[in-house]
């Protein structure tokens, strides 16, 4: 099991700004796309963690750097790395996901975690 800690910017005016840090537990052969799917569609109870509804767009962001583009709006994702990748093999340690428009620098993120 792979456990990723995760942060987020909200988009919704009802959303907190940068509403905690969740952990996103995952299996051993667990994908990116697989974690992108959670991040979007939320799992045991965490509700949407990046709002479908958004039309404004996501990146998610990781400490081995941008991981992809989210249209929630379009529903398309433009991944920065090949989409079947594994976890594991990425070893990525955390995830933030915050407004597509923004140019996040990977240092100030993870001080986020």
């Amino acid at each position: 099991m792979i456990i990723i800690p995760y942060n987020r910017r909200s988009l919704c005016m009802a959303d907190d700004i940068n509403c905690g840090v969740y952990n996103i537990q995952m299996p051993d052969n667990a994908t990116l796309g697989d974690l992108i799917d959670v991040l979007l569609r939320g799992g045991n109870g965490n509700g949407r963690p990046v709002p479908q509804t958004s039309g404004t767009g996501w990146a998610v962001y990781s400490d081995i750097g941008k991981l992809a583009d989210v249209s929630a709006d379009k529903e398309q994702i433009d991944y920065t790395v090949p989409d079947g990748s594994r976890l594991s093999e990425l070893r990525i340690a955390w995830v933030y996901a915050e407004r597509a428009d923004n140019d996040s620098d990977i240092s100030v993120l993870a001080s986020l975690f």
